[in-house]
């Protein structure tokens, strides 16, 4: 699936358009005879304010946020369906469509190893009776207070009520939800604003997962394959915390010399693996932050003649489908990616059908060990 860019802006626009009066089927029931001039005596506003919140224009009507709650709450009562499909979605949140937004391709975007696995959760969980899901970018430093016309496609055109993120947190677009009104669920970062639910991945539990079974294995030279120096990504910062508690519930002290430090790539997992094999005494085990790193280390370690397990045991950390093809198969530690997804999916919909506005939240999704065959006791 391609994500849009931003210059798809028209066609979306006329998409809209041309769906103005298709009236989600859930709706089907409703009134459809009832006039601007009675929703504004029975709200207490003027047509023109009407005007302006059902057609989405700015006629030079200031209308607060209490105001427009109260006149979408009195359509609701009445049963009014707007002709617009934007007016409608905004109207009846519960019949808008999902939308999963992921960073572009220079940040997280598709070239993080997880973003296809999200995607295809996610579009697998939402509910049949819904529209399919909506795949667009955002950019991590825009300022998306800037402009409407700045805006991601699918908020910009107002048919997505239910939004996903994943990616690294833009202060600018969490605040456009906040104001509108429109609740969020963060997945894999955490963002303490007003309604905003974020799903975690525990990456500390994750390490300490890692490196407390190649304790029990017998393990205690070890080589650490951690994420770049210096980095104050909170995923880097749990993933090290993790491995101070494993090793401190081993009364083992951490060898600085035996951490290195990289963009947790296959490249390098190569290099790491050269470095840690220059050096006497010589690791018996590495546990690698992610899965490429660790298939860097396994493919430059039987390109240097080392033997997987038999000499060197090696786990990474993601359970990435795409490399289960390893010889020997690589033993991870799984993060709950599809469960993320799906939980994400459920919980965005709930949020959005009771209209709820919750102060921040957040939960962590447990990782879990897989045990294949580039480990063994020594």
């Amino acid at each position: 699936m391609n994500l849009p860019n931003e210059d798809e802006s028209s066609h979306g626009r006329a998409d809209v358009e041309s769906g103005a009066s298709k009236i989600p089927k859930q709706l089907g029931g409703l009134q459809k005879t009832i006039t601007m001039a009675q929703i504004a005596k029975a709200a207490g506003v003027s047509q023109g304010a009407i005007s302006s919140l059902l057609n989405d224009r700015d006629y030079g009507i200031r209308v607060s946020e209490k105001t427009r709650e109260r006149v979408f709450k009195v359509c609701r009562e009445m049963g009014y369906i707007p002709n617009d499909l934007r007016a409608v979605v905004r109207m009846y949140p519960e019949v808008g469509d999902f939308c999963l937004l992921v960073t572009s391709e220079c940040e997280t975007g598709m070239r993080d190893p997880l973003t296809p696995r999200l995607i295809s959760a996610a579009m697998a969980a939402v509910p049949d009776d819904a529209h399919p899901l909506t795949l667009a970018n955002y950019d991590v430093n825009a300022n998306y207070r800037a402009g409407h016309i700045n805006l991601p496609q699918p908020l910009r055109s107002g048919v997505c009520s239910k939004f996903l993120i994943y990616g690294p947190p833009n202060t600018s677009l969490y605040e456009t939800f906040a104001e509108r009104g429109i609740p969020v669920v963060s997945l894999g970062h955490e963002v303490a604003a007003p309604g905003v639910f974020s799903l975690l991945f525990d990456y500390a539990l994750a390490s300490r997962m890692a490196v407390s079974h190649l304790f029990q294995l017998g393990h205690q030279r070890l080589g650490i394959v951690s994420g770049p120096f210096g980095s104050t990504d909170p995923k880097i910062l749990d993933f090290n915390r993790g491995v101070l508690l494993a090793h401190e519930a081993q009364s083992l002290p951490i060898e600085g010399q035996n951490i290195i430090q990289g963009d947790l790539s296959v490249r390098a997992g190569h290099a790491a693996f050269d470095e840690l094999f220059s050096r006497n005494p010589r690791p018996t085990a590495i546990f690698c932050m992610s899965d490429a790193a660790a298939i860097g280390v396994l493919f430059q370690a039987q390109a240097r003649g080392v033997k997987v397990p038999e000499e060197l045991s090696i786990i990474g950390c993601s359970d990435d489908p795409g490399l289960l093809w390893s010889n020997p198969q690589l033993t991870t530690v799984h993060l709950p990616v599809e469960e993320m997804a799906e939980l994400g999916v459920k919980e965005i919909g709930r949020m959005v059908s009771e209209a709820m506005a919750p102060a921040a939240q957040k939960t962590f999704l447990p990782a879990r060990l897989v045990e294949r065959g580039s480990c063994i006791a020594i």
